[in-house]
C-alpha cells in the first residue's frame, strides 16, 4: 500500500536527525510523496544543513503563516541554497489563516486525493517541549482518524505518527509490532468509542484476549513485549471500533 509521509509544524527530535533523513531517503526510492504541512519544512532546512544530498519535499501546502520569510517565486540565492523548496507549492491556501481546515488536514486531504494514498505516515506530530502544545497534540493524533473518515468505505486504510523513540498506530484491525532494540518494549492501547475488543494478543506481558478497552478507563497502558519476543501483535474482533496502540522504547 503506498504511504505518503506528511511532516507537520510540531516537535522533531533534532538529538536523531539521522531518524529524520533515513525515513525520507527509504520513501524517495520507494517514491512516497513527501508533503509538508506549512512550517514542517523546517525539518528539510535541518537536514540540508548537515547533510550532502538535498532533501526536498515534493508538496508544500497551508496557509504558510509559519514560513512567511520565504519567497517561493524567486530562485534561492547562493547564501541560501541548502534552504529547501518543495517541488511543488499549493498557492490556494496561502494568507488564508482563517480557513476551516488545519494546515495538517489539507496535507492528508492532499495525499489521499491527489496521490491516491491509503497509509499515511505523519511526523512532527508530538507536542513541543516548551510550547504547552497538548491541544496541537490531540489535534495531530485526529490527523489519523481523520484521513480514516475521509475514505471510511476503503479497508485498507492505515495510519501512524512516528518519531525517533515512538510510534503511534491508528489501528482499523490488526497490527504486528516489531522489537525496536534490546530495551523495554512498551505498549499502550487508547480508545475513543466504546466497542473496542481486543479478540487475541500475541508476545505481550499481559495477554489482551477479550478485553474491552473502554474509553474511560486506563486499564490498557503500559503493556509490554515478552522478554526476548522479536515481536508482539494484536487482532480486534470484527464488530471493534479502531484504536490508537502505541509502541515506544
Amino acid at each position: 500500500m503506498r504511504a505518503a509521509l506528511i511532516f507537520l509544524n510540531g516537535y522533531y527530535d533534532t538529538r536523531h536527525l539521522d531518524f529524520y533523513r533515513q525515513e525520507i531517503e527509504t520513501a524517495l526510492e520507494s517514491r512516497s510523496p513527501l508533503i509538508c504541512a506549512d512550517g514542517g519544512i523546517w525539518i528539510f532546512d535541518a537536514l540540508n544543513q548537515c547533510g550532502e544530498r538535498q532533501l526536498i519535499p515534493d508538496v508544500l501546502i497551508g496557509d504558510m503563516d509559519s514560513v512567511a520569510d520565504r519567497d517561493y517565486n524567486k530562485p534561492l540565492p547562493p547564501t541560501k541554497q541548502r534552504v529547501a523548496q518543495a517541488k511543488h507549492v499549493v498557492r490556494e491556501w496561502i494568507g488564508k489563516t482563517d480557513k476551516d481546515d488545519t494546515d495538517g488536514q489539507l496535507a492528508v486531504n492532499y495525499a489521499l486525493e491527489q496521490y491516491g494514498c491509503r497509509h499515511i505516515v505523519i511526523y512532527g506530530g508530538l507536542p513541543r517541549p516548551e510550547g504547552y502544545e497538548t491541544d496541537q497534540f490531540l489535534g495531530n493524533l485526529k490527523l489519523m482518524r481523520f484521513g480514516h473518515y475521509r475514505v471510511s468505505t476503503d479497508e485498507h486504510y492505515s495510519a501512524e505518527m512516528r518519531d525517533p523513540k515512538q510510534t503511534i498506530h491508528y489501528v482499523l484491525s490488526s497490527i504486528r509490532l516489531v522489537r525496536k532494540n534490546s530495551g523495554l518494549q512498551r505498549v499502550s492501547l487508547i480508545a475513543e468509542a466504546d466497542n473496542v475488543v481486543v479478540e487475541k494478543s500475541e508476545n505481550l506481558r499481559w495477554n489482551l484476549a477479550s478485553l474491552h478497552i473502554h474509553p474511560d478507563l486506563t486499564n490498557a497502558l503500559r503493556n509490554e513485549f515478552v522478554e526476548g519476543a522479536e515481536w508482539a501483535a494484536l487482532q480486534l474482533t470484527e464488530e471493534s471500533a479502531p484504536v490508537y496502540v502505541i509502541h515506544n522504547w
